[in-house]
């Protein structure tokens, strides 16, 4: 009788095979787990916009009027800032206590200028609000991209924010930047020391922007289509459809890097600035409309029907977008 072999082990070539099935099927794996994240991300986003929707319609509820995009005050006193626009407060300040930030909201003083920075406890009357520019809200994060927090020397500090107020569809101050129709401004939710009602939206507020998502930028530059969660107030503007290859016209320009690869800004002068909305979603951006629903918009919307999305009273034919 012939004795019975049993092998015992592999052979090198049927390991090799076992480990290119693996391969494969981590291969064809990946691509589904990375959306289900990004899937995930995405819906974090839109909950995230949809409660600043929440927030900004109970402060309606509360004033009769959308927050100010910003606040410039020239006659506090400068304690050594300097220009004006130091001394400005935004949006996000007042929605505070509606995004269950009350004790931050009454930590800040609101007598001395919330944009001035000083670190903290170099001016004591200012602890409040240097708390409040350097604390991470994950609210204010999209999981896509994510807060950033720059902090410059001299006791500057930046808390970057991925949402930004509609400013309307033309540039930073509402210019009308030609006789065309589409480069005409009408209106917007937010602009600076401009306050305005619901019933103002004579658009309907499921065809009108509230919030658009930027991208918040990795190197120490302010500006670009960024700015800051307190203080320094930020701004979008539905000029340019979502994540246009179209350079941001700023006063200052953020070094490339800042715009994490967008490519760099023209300088112009402020009155000009157009910063448009971005994101790392694949695709397009996450908004919040006026009614408060969310809504993914693609990069490939019409140049129209988006500047007519940012408008508040252009009476724009929108359709489905």
């Amino acid at each position: 009788m012939h004795s019975q072999w049993r092998r015992k082990a592999f052979t090198l070539i049927e390991l090799l095979v076992v480990i290119a099935i693996i391969a494969v099927l981590i291969a064809l794996l990946l691509p589904a787990v990375q959306q289900a994240r990004e899937a995930a991300r995405r819906t974090q986003c839109k909950n995230n916009l949809k409660q600043l929707g929440i927030a900004t319609h109970t402060y309606h509820d509360t004033f009769n009027l959308l927050p100010l995009g910003k606040l410039v005050s020239a006659a506090q006193p400068n304690r050594g800032c300097g220009s004006s626009w130091y001394h400005e407060t935004n949006w996000y300040v007042a929605l505070m206590p509606y995004v269950d930030q009350g004790p931050m909201f009454n930590a800040i003083n609101s007598t001395e200028p919330v944009g001035c920075d000083h670190g903290y406890n170099a001016a004591a009357p200012w602890d409040g609000n240097w708390r409040a520019k350097t604390t991470k809200i994950a609210l204010h994060g999209c999981p896509s991209d994510g807060i950033k927090e720059n902090e410059f020397t001299g006791g500057w500090a930046r808390l970057r924010t991925n949402y930004m107020p509609n400013y309307g569809n033309t540039n930073f101050t509402a210019q009308s930047l030609s006789a065309a129709p589409t480069d005409t401004f009408w209106g917007a939710p937010f602009g600076n020391g401009v306050r305005v009602k619901i019933a103002d939206i004579n658009d309907g507020t499921s065809n009108t922007a509230l919030f658009m998502e930027v991208i918040a930028p990795n190197g120490t530059g302010f500006d670009g289509n960024i700015a800051d969660v307190v203080g320094r107030a930020g701004c979008v503007m539905g000029r340019n459809t979502p994540n246009t290859g179209t350079f941001e016209l700023s006063e200052v320009c953020p070094p490339t890097t800042s715009l994490n690869g967008i490519p760099g800004c023209t300088q112009v002068a402020f009155q000009q600035e157009v910063f448009n909305s971005r994101s790392k979603h694949v695709g397009g951006v996450t908004v919040c409309m006026c009614d408060g629903s969310v809504r993914f918009v693609s990069n490939n919307i019409d140049t129209n029907i988006w500047r007519g999305v940012s408008t508040t009273r252009g009476s724009e034919v929108l359709g489905d977008f």
